[in-house]
């Protein structure tokens, strides 16, 4: 029995695991097939099952029947020995017949699984986004299965063991066998199908026996079996699955259940291989399915009927269908990817089966969608939502677009307008609403409109720019930080993800290599080299070939580098000592108590790193010592006290020049350096004592010179600041009136106005012409007018003065004031009670001279305080402050402190800007160059000054610095500097490795010699002395150190001092002009230019600096430059002067070199280029030698020909000539003056500056373009796209930084920044010509182009070379580009300025390029310039004469020539081109094609002769006087109607009829009305009548050419001549309406008229009501114009003015004062209260502490003063008194407010001396504003809502009532102020009952303190800490949240006085709302005028603006007004 138990155990052992397709590997690990592994394999039928033989049998057979032979059948089954032999043969074709029957099953389903997998790799897409939802079902489903499996297989054996019992008892019957045939022999045992079946009435109706097998012969022979497919088929029972639109629920989970029967014998071993078992389908069960999903999901599974033989359904949780299929067992493997076995990868010999039906497929009902979620639904999962897509941003789009692929697009059951509303309502953007609702009436709206949304928010571009950008923007990742890296990785996964989804595994954008350059930008250099050798190894990355990294190639790598992070982090956690242990040594070793800290380590320098645990296990011999400096085998090199004793820079000259390895420190190279100790300081692999040396090469600081910041140095006790006298006053002109503030200005001779109040009264004046001068004698000539307007004071506005002559003129600007008026009122008693106006922060408009002294001269007394004081003065135009403001004084000894603010200088738009003009500019001027007066003087004192002097052996050139005339004296002292030492000492504390870094620079400074220490005493020896401020910045991804040298103290500056000096040496564009000329090039650069300058011994003074190396608390040493110092202004043009100087001085037999200096240098950078490769190599060793003799290094030498500098040194070799030598590297990009150059190639291209993904402002527009450097304009017609945009956005008047509005603008914007990472590609021929043509017989013409646009011109220049051969080269020279102006030029006028850039251009090269340019050839394609330039330039106005002059001087007439529009280059600058276009074979690149040919082929002038333009020919002037005579009509303007109209010019035609008051006819009606639009006619289109009446038609540029009109001679009116003239329906008026002009007085009646007599309805409606008989030009404008100034339509339509919301006025911001210090006081209700059996009505009324927020409710008896006054007792009695209270107009408040005034005036006058500090002051909000009272009726609201909720609409008792008025103030004063932390260890919320009542709330128990601090006589410090814990967190927390403005954030216009307005009323209708004039403006303490005074017949009101609409001014008296408003 025991080893029948171990037999059963082994049986229940998992034997086989199958390889299951990828969607399903996340099932259960434990499910298992059913059937067992067969026994060992044997000769027959060999096995290679993993498991061991097994024993079968259950019936407890002994072991030792293995032994006998004959109880062994043929199939290797053990069987009793008590069976006969026909039993026995009976019994094996059973097992035979079942063994065939399992094969049978096992090839086809193995063939079915091959086609399955093949069928699923196809959908492996859709088969990774497996819901998570469905994992508990797959779960309870899978453990479901294995139950029914165990029990299917413990029926299976219970069958066999009953086949074996009745074979026994039927041998014991009959002890003799009977042959099988006999009739007499029992029947043969029932199939185990047959069993079961008659077990399971279920099964009997389903289930189906297996064909009959052949017969045979042999199990080895296989292909003797004929097999079947097998086919499932359904029940006939069950509902068709051909039509799921008529399944329920029950149907959408599945349509039958899958039952699976054994049919192999469990406890018999097979010969043959493991077959799947038979599967059948039986009728569906609804109990079954249901009790299966609706089990619990825990491990033991859900339960299962014992009498049940089947088995739920197998399901795929796809997330588009789902599929009922066999599912075979799950491999232990969760993410096995591998095909499943079949049959030949498990057998040692393939059987070959022959099926009858190969490749035939297993019948699968069909799919549900949406079952997914009912599983969901089911197991209680969440189910997905949704996103919402409404930041516009391209990622959140691709998500929502993602969800709506899984969830709605694939259910075809589903409507389009259905799933159209759920997509339009997940979108809140309203540009993308706004496009979905376009295709709201489509017939497929869901598709078409995610299409529009996928073409706008879905490209993959935008995607890649969106999630770079993000990228991008993040901060660059450090080396070691893991974290930082992990999130990088995840960031570069998702975006692949996306875009895989977006566009395919070969999207454009995924294969885009230039991205993946980008992101590397963002990995250390140590992560890019790690990559790159993962590329190469892999293959990606070949030698040869264009093959490159992709995007998927770096997320692969990163997620291979972040798996070997993560792995050795967990292996370094859990054996963090091994790391630690020493060599060798075993020592002890303590966990330390911080936890471990994964480090990410993927550098070259962590490959080699030592195996620390073989190191401890291994034995070797320690080697010997070796000391590579001393070269001794006595010490290492970290114990050689010699090299200790060396300096970082002499130990990196160390390693460098001995070529060593920088780990080391030993002469091999560092890939084979085998060094395995590790750096104490860094953990690198490297020695500890080569640690400074290796940061210092990783870490370079180099000496640069930023843009300067400037120092603003404040003092707290300044010396006084003197006050103006400044007042508030009121200007008139006319009917406007203006608030300002004016200067009265004693000392000025006149008075000025400025810009901003002409404009705004509209002045008019008379031109004036004045002379200013200034206290240093400087005149100024303004050119402004003369105005006049009245001036009034604001207090009485009635009393105007007025002021004549006032000069204005553009550009006058006066400054800023701030008094603090209130301070010093406090501060000086005699101001104390004057009514002076708060001046803060006002801009003065007016300045009021001695011309006015009426106006200066004080009308009283002035008021005069202490000696120093301000004084008081009092004029016609009211008080003012005078004087200095004289604030205290600091005591004597007391220690001022500077504050320093470093305030950055302008964000370098003006640079930007600058260098866009640069660029476009040509360097050219028709003129001599003339040097200033100041450049003069510069250059003359270099030349007299600049001295040789001797350094360390070697003379170099010492220049002075170029101080400014007269010379001011320079003096800042230490302490001016300190606190900027000490600042930067600060910084640098925070990071030691970049104070280390500065540290050595500046030790580097000093070891160089370019800055000397000295001490005090020399310091103080010299007359002046100025020190300078220094500072580190990171920038480019470097430190480095700037000295500020605009650093201001005093008032002064060294810059400033200092003068720039003349620009010295060639154009830059000349430089790269002539560096094209020949075929070899080369290039250097001057190692430290400026510091190889000295300076003179008298300017070193003005250029000391502080430092002390880090020592805090040592005294500062002082430094002196001892050259010339990055950041001085004079730098740049010093060192050019002296290197220019030594060139000169030895230019004898040099004359070359010297040439060379003087026009092949920009600065330090050499570009050159000589026809051959020996002339180069000779020009560089001269330049070298001839250099160094002035200390001049030149290095960085490259050559496009390598023999050039291979005989360099290594360190005068250039980084790219060193590797092309080393033949490391076919990339070679050489720096050249902004471009690249290609050395290999020999061509130019372009570096592509980073581009931040920012808002696409004016100001990041001009940064963007002014990056992309451009010097030659190849990609001119690509830059002018931008210029174009960028001036269409300033016709949109947007400031720098708003946002573009225009949305096509914008988009185009954007399309254009796209194509940027294309301008890396651009790359163009470096030398005009080859080298076979680079020989001086070589023909060389010039041919420059040049083309005009509506938009841009712009001109382009080409050199054609003819060789020896006669072979034709052009090359592109360069281009040049303009946008047209804003104002608007004609084409010919713009092709003139084309030509002239063409001229000028040409003009350049001629002058730049030392080649000879044997012809030079213009081509222009406007026949109307090239008439222009055959003329005389006098004949023409000035724009077309000025220009022709010029041309007709830079060039020759015979040089111009006639291209058409297609063959001409430069009409591609016009029109714009890609990137992609330039890049390619082109036009714009190569030239025209005509070039290419003869002189005689090439375009010629056309036959039709141009004709002149005789516009812009000069007109003769002709003086005479003619005669009309002509009806005497009335002049419109005088008439306001035009009916009025109309009849006064009836009556002045027909005389005498005018006396008469007869009406008029409808003749004489008609008569004067054709009249009057023909006199409208004549005055708005003269030349237009004119032309119409002879018979012509118009002019071109006429405004009624496009609506072709016509002259009507009957009626003497010009009419639309239009096409409708074929509308034979409509009538003369309609088909051609009379045209008018909107600007004439007519027209406005007409429409006035219209608009009269339609009611005022809409624009739309005048205007079509108009052209029915008239057209009016801009009809739509004029009428909304008008509608605009009409009184009744503004009061239809027009809407109050909100000004900006206030600031909180004082009575909010009363900190530590006691509650209700200031109290808001309102009442609300009424309630019902039951009194008896009656009710009567309570009114609450609420008393609110408008700082601290308490609350205080009580109830009201009645709304009367008697009742308020009560209540306002009991409120005193127990909260105490207020100081004033705030309410609104009230009748009670009234009321209340009057009888306190009066109790209080009838006291004795005793008793209110006593009282009178007491009194409570009452302010009243204005009335119908509650929004004044905001912060109580918000409270009342939440009263309201608390009183709703408990009440609800029943009636409560008095004292109910009143006890829940107090339950709801407890709830108010127990809410918390600020911000509630969900933090359980931050602090309780402060309330308003921790004031009140001691705790936060009445329910808590009170605060506990030390019982030392609550003894009686400190019972104070308890309400002390309760106080001192409310405010303090009140000031912390609540104050700082009231800071922003929730609405009302801008100003409207504010009201003025005599403003007419309509008075808004919300109970009345708006056509009752009366009409009022402001007759007094109430301006808060802001200034903004929120409440005015207005006048309503004879009544005066007090209202807030918000309820007044401004109306135009009344054109009668009818303002009447009903009783409602009183």
């Amino acid at each position: 029995m025991d080893q029948t138990g171990s037999d059963t155990e082994k049986m229940d052992r998992p034997h086989r695991r199958t390889h299951l397709p990828p969607h399903l590997d996340d099932y259960e690990v434990d499910y298992q097939p059913l059937q067992d592994p067969p026994p060992k394999a044997s000769t027959t039928c060999p096995s290679h099952s993993r498991s061991s033989s097994r024993k079968t049998s259950r019936s407890g057979i002994s072991s030792h029947s293995r032994t006998s032979r004959r109880s062994v059948t043929s199939t290797g089954v053990y069987l009793p020995p008590e069976l006969s032999s026909v039993q026995t043969a009976v019994l094996e074709e059973k097992i035979k017949q079942r063994q065939f029957d399992s094969l049978q099953q096992q090839v086809q389903e193995d063939s079915l699984a091959d086609v399955e997998y093949q069928r699923l790799q196809t959908q492996a897409k859709e088969a990774q986004r497996i819901q998570e939802e469905a994992l508990a079902a797959k779960e309870a489903l899978s453990k479901h299965l294995e139950r029914q499996r165990k029990l299917q297989q413990a029926e299976t054996e219970l069958e066999v063991a009953k086949l074996v019992s009745s074979m026994l008892i039927t041998n014991s019957g009959s002890n003799t066998p009977r042959p099988s045939g006999s009739p007499d022999s029992p029947s043969p045992p029932p199939q185990p199908d047959q069993t079961n079946a008659s077990r399971s009435p279920q099964s009997t109706a389903s289930s189906q026996l297996p064909p009959p097998l052949p017969t045979v012969t042999s199990c080895d022979d296989i292909s003797q079996l004929s097999l079947r497919p097998l086919a499932l088929t359904l029940p006939t029972t069950t509902v068709s699955v051909s039509s799921p639109s008529t399944f329920p629920l029950l149907q959408a989970v599945s349509s039958s259940v899958v039952t699976v029967s054994e049919t192999a014998l469990k406890a018999m071993p097979l010969n043959t291989v493991t077959s799947v078992p038979h599967v059948t389908h039986q009728p569906f069960s609804v109990a079954t399915v249901m009790s299966t999903i609706g089990q619990s999901t825990s491990r033991r599974g859900p339960s299962v009927p014992k009498q049940s033989n089947t088995a739920p359904l197998i399901m795929n949780m796809n997330p588009y269908v789902m599929q009922q299929s066999f599912i075979p067992p799950v491999s232990t493997h969760a993410y096995q990817q591998q095909p499943p076995i079949t049959s030949q990868q498990a057998s040692a010999t393939p059987p070959n089966v022959r099926s009858a039906q190969p490749h035939s497929f297993m019948p699968l009902p069909h799919t549900y969608p949406g079952t997914e979620l009912l599983f969901a639904s089911a197991y209680g999962i969440p189910q997905p939502k949704l996103p919402v897509f409404e930041s516009g941003n391209e990622s959140d789009f691709a998500l929502l677009k993602l969800a709506l692929d899984n969830l709605l697009s694939n259910h075809s059951y589903l409507s389009e307008q259905y799933k159209y509303h759920v997509l339009l309502s997940h979108l809140k953007l309203p540009s993308a609403q706004q496009l979905a609702k376009a295709y709201m009436y489509h017939s497929h709206p869901y598709s078409a409109a995610l299409q529009a949304l996928q073409d706008k928010y879905g490209q993959p571009r935008q995607l890649v720019q969106s999630e770079l950008g993000a990228i991008m923007n993040s901060p660059p990742l450090r080396l070691g930080d893991a974290n930082a890296f992990d999130s990088f990785a995840l960031s570069v996964q998702s975006l692949v993800g996306m875009l895989r989804t977006l566009e395919g595994q070969n999207g454009y954008e995924l294969m885009c290599g230039s991205h993946v350059d980008r992101l590397l930008s963002k990995l250390p250099p140590a992560y890019r080299d790690s990559f790159v050798e993962y590329c190469l190894s892999r293959g990606i990355l070949q030698t040869g070939t264009d093959r490159t990294y992709t995007l998927p190639d770096l997320a692969t790598w990163l997620e291979i580098k972040s798996q070997a992070k993560r792995i050795s982090n967990r292996a370094a956690a859990l054996f963090p000592s091994d790391l630690a242990k020493p060599q060798g040594k075993p020592t002890t070793y303590s966990r330390p108590k911080e936890r471990f800290t994964p480090v990410l380590l993927t550098s070259e320098r962590s490959i080699n790193r030592p195996d620390t645990a073989a190191q401890r296990s291994s034995t070797k011999v320690k080697p010997r010592p070796y000391c590579p400096h001393c070269d001794s085998r006595d010490h290492y090199l970290n114990a050689c006290e010699q090299f200790k004793k060396l300096t970082t820079a002499q130990v990196t000259t160390w390693i460098r020049e001995g070529k060593r390895c920088w780990r080391c420190g030993r002469t091999h190279d560092v890939g084979v350096c085998n060094l395995k100790r590790l750096c104490s300081v860094c953990k690198e692999l490297h020695l500890t004592v080569l640690h400074d040396s290796v940061q210092d090469t990783s870490r370079a600081v180099l000496m640069v010179s930023l843009p300067p910041t400037r120092i603003y140095l404040d003092r707290p006790n300044r010396s006084p600041k003197v006050m103006l006298k400044v007042v508030k006053v009121l200007l008139h002109s006319g009917r406007k009136t203006m608030e300002t503030h004016a200067v009265l200005d004693d000392g000025s001779e006149r008075t000025l106005v400025l810009q901003p109040v002409v404009q705004q009264l509209k002045l008019s004046g008379t031109p004036e012409l004045l002379s200013l001068q200034t206290i240093h004698q400087c005149h100024t000539e303004l050119t402004g007018s003369s105005v006049s307007f009245e001036v009034s004071s604001v207090s009485n506005p009635s009393k105007k003065f007025a002021i004549h002559n006032a000069f204005t003129a553009p550009g006058l600007c006066l400054a800023e004031h701030h008094y603090p008026v209130a301070a010093l009122q406090r501060a000086y008693r005699h101001l104390k009670d004057l009514p002076l106006p708060p001046m803060d922060k006002v801009r003065p408009l007016l300045l009021i001279g001695s011309d006015m002294p009426h106006l200066l001269t004080p009308v009283q007394p002035v008021c005069k305080g202490p000696p120093g004081g301000p004084i008081a003065v009092r004029t016609q135009l009211g008080w003012s402050l005078q004087g200095p403001m004289s604030p205290m004084q600091p005591s004597r000894g007391s220690q001022q402190c500077l504050h320093i603010m470093s305030v950055p200088t302008c964000d370098n738009l003006f640079q930007h800007v600058e260098r866009l003009w640069q660029v476009d500019t040509l360097p050219y001027n028709t003129k001599m160059v003339t040097r200033s007066k100041q450049d003069k003087e510069a250059y003359t004192l270099l030349q007299n000054a600049t001295v040789r002097v001797t350094v360390d052996c070697v003379r170099r050139y010492a220049t002075p610095l170029l101080r400014r005339t007269p010379r001011t004296l320079l003096q800042a002292d230490k302490p001016a500097v300190l606190p900027s030492l000490r600042r930067t000492e600060r910084t640098l504390e925070r990071d030691p490795d970049r104070a280390k870094i500065y540290c050595s620079e500046i030790s580097k400074l000093e070891s160089a010699g370019y800055v000397a220490k000295i001490t005090a005493e020399e310091a103080n020896q010299s007359e002046e002395s100025w020190f300078i401020p220094h500072h580190m910045v990171h920038h480019n991804g470097k430190d480095r150190i700037v000295f500020n040298c605009s650093f201001q103290h005093h008032g002064q500056s060294l810059n400033d001092q200092l003068l720039p000096g003349p620009t010295l040496g060639p154009s830059l564009l000349g430089v790269l002009l002539r560096f094209r000329q020949h075929t070899v090039a080369i290039s250097g650069d001057i190692k430290g230019m400026f510091h190889q300058v000295r300076l003179l011994p008298g300017d070193k003074s003005v250029l000391r600096f502080l430092w002390r190396g880090m020592c805090r608390e040592a005294e500062p040493e002082i430094y002196e430059w001892q050259v010339l110092p990055f950041g001085t202004t004079c730098s740049p043009c010093c060192a050019i002067h002296a290197l220019q100087h030594h060139v000169q001085e030895h230019k004898e037999g040099k004359t070359e070199l010297v040439d060379i200096v003087e026009h092949s240098f920009y600065v330090d950078n050499c570009l050159h280029s000589v026809p051959s490769a020996s002339e180069a190599k000779v020009i560089v060793d001269g330049l070298r030698q001839l250099l160094s003799e002035g200390g001049f290094e030149i290095r960085q030498w490259a050559c496009n020909v390598p023999s050039v500098t291979e005989h360099l040194p290594s360190d005068a070799r250039s980084a790219s000539s060193e590797r092309w030598l080393a033949q490391s590297s076919t990339d070679l990009q050489e720096p050249t003056l902004g471009l690249r150059w290609d050395c290999i190639n020999d061509t130019l291209g372009y570096n592509l500056r980073s581009v931040e993904n920012v808002e696409p402002t004016l100001r990041n527009m001009y940064k963007t373009l002014a990056s992309q450097y451009d010097p030659l304009g190849f990609i001119t017609p690509f830059t002018t796209r931008a210029k174009v945009i960028i001036q269409d956005l300033w016709k949109h008047n947007l400031g720098w930084d708003d946002p573009i509005e225009p949305s096509h603008l914008r988009d185009t914007w954007l399309s254009w920044v796209e194509e940027l990472p294309t301008l890396t590609e651009i790359h163009f021929p470096r030398a005009y010509t080859p080298a076979a043509a680079d020989n001086p017989s070589a023909i060389r013409e010039l041919h420059v182009f040049s083309d005009a646009s509506e938009r841009a011109y712009g001109s382009v220049a080409y050199l054609r070379t003819t060789d020896e051969q006669g072979q034709i080269h052009i090359t592109f020279v360069s281009a040049r580009s303009r946008v047209a102006p804003r104002k608007c030029l004609s084409v010919p006028r713009l092709e003139l300025c084309a030509a002239l850039t063409g001229a000028q251009l040409g003009k350049v090269i001629q002058t730049e390029l030392t080649l000879p340019i044997h012809k030079v050839t213009f081509w222009s394609d406007s026949t109307t310039v090239l008439y222009w330039l055959t003329s005389e330039s006098c004949h023409y106005k000035v724009f077309v004469g000025t220009r022709v002059a010029e041309i007709q001087t830079l060039t020759e007439m015979a040089e111009w020539k006639y291209v058409e529009s297609n063959h001409n280059p430069a009409d591609h600058i016009t029109r714009g081109l890609t990137l992609t276009e330039i890049a390619g074979p082109h036009q714009w690149s190569s030239g025209p094609a005509f070039l290419i040919q003869s002189p005689d082929q090439w375009p010629s002038m056309p036959q039709t002769k141009a004709e002149p333009d005789c516009n812009e020919l000069k007109k003769s002037a002709f003086i005479g006087t003619a005669s009309v005579p002509s009806v005497s009509l009335p002049v419109p303007g005088n008439f306001h109607t035009w009916q009025e109209l109309v009849k006064a010019t009836s009556k002045s035609l027909h005389g005498a009829a005018a006396d008469t008051d007869s009406p008029i006819k409808a003749s004489e009606y008609i008569e004067a009305e054709k009249l009057l639009l023909a006199q409208a006619q004549m005055d708005s289109f003269p030349m237009e009548v004119q032309h119409l009446k002879a018979g012509h038609a118009v002019l071109p540029n006429s405004r009624l050419g496009s609506l072709a009109p016509e002259y009507d001679d009957a009626t003497g009116l010009i009419r639309v001549g239009g096409r409708l003239r074929r509308a034979t329906d409509l009538n003369l008026e309609a088909i051609h309406p009379i045209i008018l002009d909107p600007s004439h007085h007519i027209t406005k009646l007409l429409i006035k008229e219209t608009d009269q007599q339609l009611l005022h309805p809409g624009s739309e409606r005048v205007l079509a009501e108009l052209r029915r008989q008239y057209w009016i030009l801009r009809g739509r404008q004029a009428v909304r114009k008008h509608q605009h100034t009409c009184q009744d339509c503004q009061i239809w339509r027009a809407k109050p003015q909100t000004p900006r919301m206030a600031d909180l006025p004082p009575c909010r911001l009363n900190l530590y004062k006691p509650p209700f210090y200031s109290t808001g006081v309102d009442c609300f209700g009424p309630y019902a209260v039951k009194i008896g059996r009656r009710q009567e009505k309570r009114w609450g009324i609420i008393y609110k502490c408008l700082t601290t927020r308490c609350v205080h409710l009580d109830l009201l008896e009645h709304m009367d003063s008697d009742a308020f006054l009560l209540s306002l007792r009991r409120f005193i009695a127990r909260r105490g008194k207020p100081m004033e209270l705030l309410c609104d107009n009230g009748t009670n408040f009234i009321g209340g407010d009057r009888e306190l005034r009066e109790s209080f005036e009838a006291m004795s006058p005793k008793l209110q001396e006593q009282l009178a500090e007491q009194k409570i002051s009452f302010r009243h909000n204005p009335p119908n504003a509650p929004h004044f009272g905001g912060t109580w009726e918000r409270e009342i609201k939440s009263v309201k809502t608390a009183l709703q909720v408990i009440l609800r609409e029943q009636s409560v008792p008095e004292p109910v009532l009143q006890t829940l008025l107090v339950e709801v103030e407890n709830i108010l004063n127990s809410k918390p102020l600020g911000y509630v932390s969900s933090d359980i260890a931050d602090v309780d919320p402060v309330t308003p009952n921790l004031l009140l009542m001691g705790r936060r709330d009445a329910s808590l128990p009170q605060v506990l303190y030390d019982s030392s601090n609550l003894l009686g006589r400190r019972r104070w410090r308890h309400s002390q800490v309760l106080a001192d814990c409310f405010w303090t967190t009140f000031i912390r927390q609540y104050l700082p949240s009231m800071q922003g403005r929730q609405k009302w954030t801008t100003d409207g216009k504010e009201l003025a006085v005599g403003q007419v307005v309509l008075v808004v009323d919300p109970q009345l209708p708006r056509s009752h709302w009366p009409v009022g004039t402001v007759t007094e403006a109430l301006p808060g303490a802001d200034g903004r005028i929120r409440v005015v005074r207005i006048k309503v017949k004879d009544k005066t009101y007090t209202r807030p603006v918000v309820r007044l609409i401004p109306l135009p001014p009344l054109e009668d008296n009818d303002t009447s007004t009903p009783d409602r408003l009183s």
